[in-house]
């Protein structure tokens, strides 16, 4: 068991420092490029682009790059590991194409949807392509993942965030505006791809495609299809409403929000890159349920505890890095900096059914949250305006965890501690003071958490880390 813990704590450090790095120049140009975009409607409407594409690629990739990470792992065979490779790559081509080309046609009627009007085709355009790189992308970088190949991802990574920014900067400064990071985008997405296919090409071959493994694939991976169009909604249809019921400039604040919230990505997809290859490496193991429930907890220490340490800096944050109407983000930001780390526990909990291949239940959790999600941000945005809306989708996400909590829990997939449960249970009065502006609560509730999380695992972390210095 300190092995594979060893093996979990190993991949979630070094993809945690890997997403450092990548993350960390986004976060740096993010000053720079608002100053040289004072209006937040241009922005927002660059965000919006970014939206589509993500909403476009939950399509084109069909769960494929889930169903082919499961699959990888099925057999010990390297002939059996490049079908699986070569038949998601084909089909994820291809769906891609069709995703693409949809977009192109009903360009005019998007851009309704999305921008609220029907004059922003070029916007839509531009992102069906970020579609088709994006989704293919995807799927070519997969064998690196599965390899545990972390190196590559520093290089990789760094030098495609780099590239993007200094790219889109200059674009913007000889004048092309909102409209250079759209282009930088699109330049920096083709590079990346052309990189991990000289990368990885020995991995993919078009005569090895496989009806009977496209069939495994399209089992597994069609059921998370709307699991990934529910991602995209937590994280979209709130710049959506904001959008209708509000403004574009409502949007860019909320963006910028956002954007400084990701810090909390650094855990997040620290977690997302060494999870997969560990979950799937240790599902077979006699003692997986135990080992997944302590990991689950493990991870919402460390969400709640980065949650409390940000806040007293949180307007201080915004004052710092921007100015103008930008600075309001800091409204919106310690909602959005905790939902991807619900989305954390969501996934970790959510991966029970994929081992046991019944990912509906991870459907059904995640719609009912973003349901909720939705219908109240109807009622928020109008009554709290941006900030409603970031609570709306921190709620969104705390129900789709205690859904999954308890459908695994009832499944015996998770058993956790009762000390976690009371833990949440006083976290969410905390989120509920800040909201409302009790701060006396609030840092009474503090507190009491801090001193919870000391007494109920203090030791647990002690004796973890300094098995781990013994393994080193």
């Amino acid at each position: 068991m300190k092995n594979r813990i060893k093996l979990f704590l190993e991949n979630f450090f070094a993809y945690g420092f890997i997403n450092i790095l990548n993350k960390i120049v986004p976060l740096l140009m993010l000053p720079i490029v608002t100053r040289m975009l004072p209006n937040t409607s241009d922005f927002g409407r660059f965000d919006l682009f970014n939206m589509i594409i993500n909403f476009g690629s939950s399509f084109a990739v069909l769960g494929i790059y889930d169903a082919i990470f499961r699959e990888y792992f099925e057999k010990d065979d390297l002939q059996y590991k490049m079908k699986v490779t070569s038949t998601g790559m084909q089909i994820v081509l291809l769906s891609s194409f069709v995703v693409m080309l949809i977009l192109i046609i009903f360009n005019k009627a998007f851009s309704q949807i999305f921008l609220g009007d029907a004059n922003s085709t070029f916007i839509i355009v531009t992102a069906a392509i970020g579609v088709f790189l994006s989704a293919n992308r995807n799927i070519i970088s997969a064998p690196t993942r599965m390899q545990n190949r972390r190196t590559i991802y520093v290089v990789s990574g760094l030098s495609n965030s780099i590239a993007y920014y200094g790219l889109a900067i200059l674009l913007v400064y000889i004048g092309l505006g909102y409209q250079g990071l759209i282009y930088g985008n699109l330049i920096a997405s083709l590079g990346i791809l052309l990189f991990f296919w000289i990368l990885n090409k020995k991995e993919f071959h078009f005569k090895l495609y496989d009806k009977e493994i496209a069939k495994t694939l399209l089992k597994i991976g069609l059921p998370l299809l709307p699991v990934f169009v529910i991602y995209w909604a937590f994280n979209s249809t709130d710049k959506i409403m904001i959008t209708h019921m509000l403004d574009v400039a409502q949007v860019g604040i909320y963006s910028i929000g956002a954007r400084v919230a990701s810090i909390s990505q650094f855990i997040y997809q620290a977690f997302a890159g060494g999870w997969q290859y560990f979950a799937f490496s240790t599902m077979r193991d006699d003692d997986q349920v135990q080992l997944t429930s302590k990991i689950f907890e493990y991870l919402g220490i460390i969400s709640f505890l980065a949650f409390i340490i940000l806040i007293p800096f949180n307007q201080w944050i915004f004052n710092l890095l921007f100015t103008g109407d930008y600075t309001k983000g800091a409204e919106v930001f310690p909602y959005l900096f905790l939902s991807p780390l619900l989305l954390m526990l969501v996934q970790t909990a959510g991966n029970q059914f994929l081992v046991v291949k019944k990912s509906f239940y991870m459907t059904l959790a995640l719609a009912v949250g973003v349901i909720v999600n939705i219908i109240m941000n109807f009622f928020m945005i109008r009554a709290y305006g941006i900030v409603g809306c970031s609570l709306s989708t921190l709620v969104g996400y705390a129900v789709s965890v205690l859904m999954v909590v308890i459908v695994t829990s009832k499944m015996k997939l998770l058993k956790l501690s009762k000390k976690f449960v009371i833990l949440s249970v006083l976290m969410t009065t905390v989120v509920l003071s800040l909201f409302f502006k009790l701060y006396w609560a609030l840092c009474i509730l503090v507190i009491l958490a801090l001193g919870l999380i000391l007494i109920g695992y203090g030791k647990d972390v002690l004796r973890l880390l300094k098995s781990f210095k013994k393994k080193r």
